[in-house]
């Protein structure tokens, strides 16, 4: 319809492509050699339609304005066998590349047994860049283990689960059949339907979602089965699944919290897995015997995992001042009895090692950086300037009449008020960072740390529909630089200007 436009070839678009994602490495990898805190990974693994490994790695931060951030750095081609070893070795070439192999605080992972190996010989490679040797820096995905639990226990009621998951298939399978529902739903005033919620195996909260549209269209569906003068699930089934969902949804908000990947949760994770805890050990199951069963299931996979919380992620809840310590002493006390005080000890005595660790670079830090104060100020607006040496000054005459520290002074501040709506925590730590500068710095790190690898799990969504069985000849660079520039310049990455570096790229 427009003559005038002029058309451009697949290479010639191929070429422009490769052109953003190269400018836009060149651009991250400034970023990181100006970063001043830790990064924390996410990785996961995933096997295109053409039967090829490709691995995911996304690295967290938050950076001096206390921003998270959030970008996916590679998703390589990684050849079989997936063995521990192979996967490491790509990890620490990825980590080299981006010259962050000194900046790793954390990495979360699946639970697949290779991890605990691929883990083990990171650590032998990289160990001395890392705090205490990367100790604590394997984080078990929080989403996976709750789909674990929640899973052992749907296996209660799998027969009532199988016989809803069959109609819906049946009535799914065929668009006359879809008619027959729907001219149902408008006899009972339904809206219609243009399909029906059907589960996937691996993820829990699509059975979750099957069987809360099940219930809704109840009515509707005990119809259709009349009509069709076929079996369907029995009464006590559909009780069961009712039951089921009423107790479940709970974990649907747990699911979302540790899903998120746009802001911090590691603060929230001691609260969800005790919330989780309070609802298995509820004693109003013990009315109904199926969710009874369903319970005392999920129980024993709930202790497997979450009976020692991830040490990190368990420091992270200090940081958030409206728990701090009080609230994991709230929890362990409820869950350890008398054994709670040597649990919380030990996560106190870590947090001061860490603690002491950073109080000692920043100080080593801040005397280096007063040996070249002329040349910084030179690079750095007076206005931010001024502001980093308040913050200095504040922190130097504070704590200059005390000898308690920074972190006790922390510790016996009153807890923010916990019906404060829409608490930010970032924006707590960056107006106190004045305050608490070491603590300031430790909470950019562990509110990086990710709760699950849904971060690097999302990012297949979009490279299954880049190689689809249309496109199985894509080679991996190509693929690896569509995945990555679309995430860098997704809509919360307001910085990166896709029209400048195309004119940068054209006129080269």
């Amino acid at each position: 319809m427009r003559p005038e436009y002029k058309s451009v070839g697949r290479q010639t678009m191929r070429e422009d492509c490769l052109g953003v994602f190269k400018a836009g490495c060149d651009a991250l990898l400034a970023e990181f050699e100006q970063l001043d805190s830790r990064v924390s990974f996410t990785s996961d693994i995933w096997t295109s339609s053409a039967s090829l490994g490709y691995m995911c790695v996304t690295a967290h931060w938050i950076d001096k304005e206390f921003r998270f951030q959030k970008k996916i750095i590679a998703l390589k081609q990684i050849s079989y066998p997936h063995t521990g070893r192979a996967i490491a070795h790509l990890i620490e070439k990825i980590w080299n590349d981006w010259k962050l192999d000194d900046k790793i605080f954390a990495i979360t992972l699946d639970n697949a047994s290779v991890n605990d190996n691929d883990v083990g010989h990171l650590k032998k490679k990289l160990g001395d860049n890392m705090l205490f040797g990367g100790s604590h820096m394997h984080i078990r995905c929080s989403a996976h283990i709750l789909n674990l639990i929640v899973h052992d226990g749907m296996g209660i009621i799998e027969t009532a689960l199988e016989n809803i998951r069959e109609l819906l298939r049946h009535i799914s399978s065929s668009g006359s059949r879809l008619q027959v529902l729907n001219t149902i739903l408008d006899e009972l005033k339904l809206p219609r339907k243009k399909g029906l919620t059907l589960d996937c195996s691996t993820r829990w909260n699509s059975t979750f979602a099957m069987v809360k549209e099940a219930l809704g269209l109840q009515e509707a569906l005990l119809r259709y089965v009349e009509t069709a003068s076929m079996v369907g699930p029995t009464t006590e089934e559909w009780r069961d699944a009712e039951a089921m969902a009423k107790f479940l949804e709970p974990f649907l908000d747990t699911t979302k919290s540790f899903s998120n990947v746009r802001r911090p949760s590691s603060h929230t994770y001691i609260k969800e897995i005790w919330d989780i805890r309070r609802l298995l050990l509820d004693e109003d199951h013990k009315d109904n015997a199926k969710l009874e069963g369903l319970a005392l299931q999920m129980q024993a996979k709930f202790c497997k995992y979450w009976e020692d919380p991830n040490l990190i992620l368990t420091i992270a809840t200090f940081f958030d001042p409206r728990y701090k310590f009080i609230f994991l002493k709230f929890c362990y006390q409820k869950a350890y009895g008398d054994e709670h005080e040597a649990k919380i000890e030990y996560v106190l005595i870590w947090l001061k090692r860490f603690f002491e660790q950073y109080e000692t670079s920043m100080r080593n830090t801040n005397r280096v950086s007063s040996g070249s104060s002329s040349q910084v100020g030179l690079q750095v607006s007076g206005k931010r300037k001024l502001d980093e040496e308040f913050a200095q000054f504040t922190s130097e005459n504070y704590y200059s009449h005390s000898t308690m520290s920074e972190l006790d002074k922390y510790m016996q501040e009153p807890l923010v008020d916990i019906s404060v709506k829409n608490f930010d925590i970032l924006e707590f730590w960056k107006q106190n960072s004045g305050l608490y500068p070491t603590l300031a710095k430790m909470a950019r790190d562990f509110l990086a740390v990710q709760t699950s690898s849904v971060a690097s799990e999302s990012a297949f969504s979009g490279s299954g529909r880049l190689t689809d069985h249309l496109r199985t000849s894509m080679n991996s660079e190509t693929l690896e630089a569509l995945v990555c520039a679309k995430d860098w310049l997704g809509p919360k990455d307001e910085e990166f200007d896709l029209s400048k570096y195309l004119h940068l790229i054209r006129r080269s």
